[in-house]
């Protein structure tokens, strides 16, 4: 983020975390320095791995929501991007224009599930990040095809407008009505 942040003191030194890595040689059984060299063991492993991201994708994905309920297009975006594309929804829907924002808190995992509901009701999607494209490959998963997926990026420590996120739904708005003639 970009924003002043204050890290207080520690007030007391801290107890040591059993499952932390400081540098000690006491701590080094925490750190990972090999893989498994049996074909069966590695194979175990990585059902063993599949399995909790499976548990993480049931019980750990978080987002947020705003305006999203009667949403013709949506806008994806988080962090900083994702303050510019929530003033713009509030911006669109004072315009009668129907915006929605799904903010992704947890980009891993992604709330693939929650998106795709979401693009069974709009006619677009528009992503809103900090680089060029991360971000905008998860959500063409999420939507698979249904609904078309546009980029606005921005890097180098440069954020988009309102102004320039509105202009992009726009000539998103018109690209689907285009499309429809």
């Amino acid at each position: 983020m970009m924003e002043a942040v204050e890290v207080p003191a520690a007030c007391s030194p801290q107890p040591p975390k059993d499952w932390a890595v400081s540098g000690e040689a006491t701590t080094r059984k925490n750190l990972i320095t090999s893989i498994y060299l049996r074909h069966e063991e590695l194979e175990q492993h990585n059902l063993k791995l599949q399995a909790k991201y499976r548990q993480l994708e049931e019980r750990e994905v978080l987002w947020d929501e705003h305006m999203t309920k009667d949403a013709e297009f949506l806008l994806v975006g988080y962090g900083i991007s994702s303050r510019v594309a929530r003033a713009t929804v509030d911006e669109a829907r004072r315009r009668g224009m129907k915006i929605g924002l799904l903010r992704p808190i947890t980009l891993f995992p992604f709330p693939m599930r929650r998106l795709s509901e979401l693009a069974a009701k709009a006619k677009a999607a528009l992503v809103v990040e900090l680089s060029y494209g991360q971000l905008l490959e998860d959500v063409r998963l999420a939507v698979n095809g249904r609904i078309p997926v546009r980029l606005l990026g921005r890097a180098g420590g440069m954020i988009p407008t309102e102004e320039e996120v509105m202009a992009a739904i726009k000539k998103m708005e018109n690209e689907c009505v285009g499309n429809q003639a």
